[in-house]
């Protein structure tokens, strides 16, 4: 029997409350911003943090927050 990974959501509004309740009802720049912060703050979480598990948490979190603020600036354009 083979395993297989689930494919996970990589939707910020799926992994971020903050941005799903609040900061995706504001305007784009807005969202943008919210955005680049949480990819500085995380690029900084990833590496202080210690735990495997807290590690793999905040790079999809990461990587979300870089799909997202892609098709914000695409959409803004």
């Amino acid at each position: 029997m083979a395993l297989f990974k689930k494919k996970h959501s990589l939707k910020l509004i799926d992994a971020d409350d903050l941005y799903k309740n609040v900061i995706s009802k504001l305007p784009i720049t807005n969202r943008i911003s919210y955005c680049e912060s949480l990819i500085y703050r995380s690029e900084r979480d990833v590496c202080k943090s210690n735990c495997r598990i807290k590690k793999r948490k905040i790079k999809k979190l990461l990587q979300a927050a870089k799909i997202e603020i892609k098709k914000l600036k695409n959409t803004s354009v």
